[in-house]
């Protein structure tokens, strides 16, 4: 008997088909796009127009109708919001959620843009790709983790580390790229404790991981009192340039000027491209290789894995540990990828949105990058509207926004998400 004999599902990602009805997001959407068309059409001036730029690649205005623009994206989100009432594709859940959730959006960025500032249409999509960085790692880190049967809560502890040491290697060496390999050693290195407790002594792996959590705010606060406060050419600004520069060194850099994909995909730095790399072939590694089946295996049925030969608590155990690599080398964007110095818990929780990424994702590498990509837009657009001049909107709402998009995609509109059976279940040889 084999492992793929007891869960045929193991062999590939199960595929959606056929036709539903969704009526949690479907009342939610609709509402939502009612209610604001009608504040909008109550409350909006109706002299009133906004303006959308792209400004980096060429010099291209337009100017819209703020109120018509508010009405219009509200009926698709009400229009979205009953197709999910009366039935949709299965396959097609998910990008109606994206696209409800944009047009609300953006209809709320029209509306509160202050009068005479643009929206920077290629500044906010390359500002949402960066910052969906940290979410990206972290998330895969915990995919990884998950898929093999463990809890990673840890992740906020692999970024502090991660941030710390890439700070500190690279003041030391004068280079930024040994920094980078630093923090993902020192991602490694943090999660190691997790991993041996949760294989070797079957401890509570959600205990376990917020103690990490709080050790590693407290070591990386104390260090940095004593030693990089002390001594400030062990904290120096390290960065890495954007890729530009290798565009034109290869003749692509027509590449960089066109419009949109130009500042989006190819003026980013390396963080960019390794996450994206990292995206694709984990998701290679997880549904199409050995590797990949024993880990998923081992996250549902540890014993049937055990009983084919696998060692289920040494494959967990460096999965995990290597899954650490990842989020530490996420700890390297909060300095390297922002040409910053480390400073106590800079990292503000995200370790812990990185795990909602996760969920919402549903623990696969192509959803992780989906929904990190929503939480870096909003990100964006946070730091975006605080720096606009007579912007309406509290600065602290603005600070919120990654958190309470949080609670509103897990709670509300990304349906059941199911965890792998085994997640955050100890096994020892023999149990069943």
């Amino acid at each position: 008997m084999t492992v793929t004999e007891n869960r045929p599902e193991l062999e590939r990602p199960a595929a959606q088909n056929g036709t539903g009805t969704h009526p949690k997001a479907g009342v939610m959407l609709l509402a939502l796009g009612v209610l604001f068309g009608l504040a909008a059409y109550l409350w909006a001036d109706s002299d009133r127009t906004t303006a959308y730029t792209l400004g980096q690649t060429v010099s291209a205005r337009w100017e819209a109708d703020t109120l018509t623009v508010v009405l219009v994206l509200s009926a698709v989100a009400a229009a979205i919001g009953v197709a999910f009432l009366v039935g949709i594709p299965k396959t097609l859940y998910k990008i109606g959620i994206g696209v409800a959730l944009l047009a609300l959006v953006v209809g709320a960025i029209s509306w509160a843009m202050p009068p005479g500032a643009a929206i920077p249409v290629e500044f906010l999509l390359a500002g949402t790709l960066f910052q969906a960085l940290p979410y990206i790692f972290g998330a895969l880190a915990g995919v990884v983790s998950e898929r093999s049967g463990v809890i990673n809560i840890g992740i906020e502890a692999q970024f502090l580390t991660g941030a710390f040491t890439a700070a500190l290697i690279a003041s030391i060496t004068d280079n930024a790229y040994f920094g980078m390999a630093a923090a993902a050693v020192s991602g490694m290195l943090s999660t190691l404790l997790l991993a041996w407790l949760a294989t070797r002594f079957a401890v509570n792996q959600v205990v376990t991981g917020v103690i990490l959590n709080l050790l590693a705010v407290g070591l990386t606060g104390f260090l940095y009192e004593r030693v990089m406060r002390q001594d400030n050419s062990l904290n120096v600004s390290h960065g890495v340039p954007s890729m530009t520069g290798f565009w034109d060194s290869i003749g692509l850099g027509f590449l960089t000027d066109i419009p949109v994909l130009g500042p989006v995909l190819f003026r980013q730095n390396i963080f960019v491209y390794i996450a994206i790399a990292a995206v694709f072939v984990l998701w290679f590694l997880l549904f199409r290789t050995r590797w990949g089946l024993r880990t998923r295996s081992v996250g549902e049925h540890p014993a049937a894995s055990d009983s084919v030969g696998i060692n289920v608590n040494r494959l967990r155990f460096w999965n995990v540990t290597c899954a650490g690599a990842l989020s530490g080398f996420g700890g390297a964007f909060f300095t390297i990828a922002n040409s910053v110095g480390f400073t106590k818990n800079m990292t503000a929780g995200l370790g812990f949105v990185a795990l909602a990424v996760m969920i919402v994702g549903r623990w696969n590498p192509i959803g992780v990058l989906a929904g990190a990509l929503v939480f870096g837009f909003f990100t964006a657009l946070a730091t975006y509207l605080n720096s606009v001049d007579g912007n309406v909107i509290p600065t602290e709402f603005l600070s919120m926004l990654p958190y309470a998009v949080t609670l509103v995609v897990v709670a509300g509109l990304i349906g059941k998400a199911v965890a792998p059976k085994a997640d955050g279940t100890p096994y020892q040889p023999g149990d069943k």
